[in-house]
């Protein structure tokens, strides 16, 4: 196990806060619960007692706002692009890992949602993704790797839902296909349909999302929503061409 100078750890910390990955977490492969260990388990890859799983992400707009000061944001892929730099970088920078196992971005497809509910990052809810108790719907995963780094595990504790108090949840009014519901799974099939039928509106900026009353004070400004939304139809619309629907 790579040995970690006594405030390694923490001046790494502080690196990844300044550049917007104000989300982070280190967890004990070892220790997932059984149905996390079985998601796990279908990769392949091996839980090894004492190897750490480090999750890195981003609530709200700070890794925006450091990419936009940097001019990093006309690559093909540039958060993907910064997010591995970070994550290499400050792995053997200060944690003293020269190689650790970078798993996203990339190619292995590991179950970021369960692993960020573990982390007591999230919860489920009606929109079809994860929201956090802090900053609401704002938040991504940015970054997941395995290091022989001997980083301190993360402190867990039980995630309260802000939805299982929201009366009248906005989220659901303001959705106009009636994909997002209390009672049903999320309607990703009429999503998609609205998200294709109106791409100026709801194709490039999610009404319910926007309309959750948690952690508005992290929402997206105007520009990083259209930057996101923008690439995902495109994608979605290659996507359709392809499949023929």
């Amino acid at each position: 196990m790579t040995e970690l100078s006594n405030d390694g750890f923490t001046q790494g910390e502080r690196w990844l806060e300044r550049r917007g990955f104000n989300l982070r977490a280190v967890l004990d492969v070892s220790a997932f619960p059984r149905d996390l260990a079985a998601a796990w388990d279908q990769t392949h890859i091996p839980r090894i007692p004492g190897q750490r799983l480090v999750l890195l992400g981003m609530g709200g707009s700070g890794l925006w706002d450091w990419m936009s000061g940097q001019d990093l944001l006309d690559d093909a892929d540039p958060f993907d692009v910064v997010s591995r730099q970070a994550a290499l970088e400050v792995a053997e920078r200060f944690w003293g890992d020269p190689a650790p196992r970078l798993l996203y971005p990339g190619d292995t497809l590991i179950p970021l949602q369960q692993l960020g509910r573990w982390a007591g990052w999230s919860v489920p809810s009606p929109l079809g993704l994860d929201v956090s108790p802090i900053f609401g719907p704002w938040l991504a995963f940015r970054a997941a790797m395995l290091t022989a780094a001997a980083l301190p595990f993360s402190e867990r504790g039980p995630v309260v839902s802000p939805c299982d108090t929201c009366e009248d949840p906005p989220c659901i009014r303001a959705c106009p296909a009636g994909a997002v519901t209390k009672k049903e799974a999320f309607s990703r099939q009429r999503c998609l349909e609205q998200r294709f039928d109106d791409q100026a509106g709801c194709g490039i900026q999610c009404h319910s999302r926007i309309a959750c009353p948690v952690g508005v004070k992290w929402r997206y400004p105007q520009r990083q929503l259209h930057y996101h939304g923008e690439r995902s139809l495109r994608s979605l619309l290659v996507w359709k061409d392809a499949s023929g629907h």
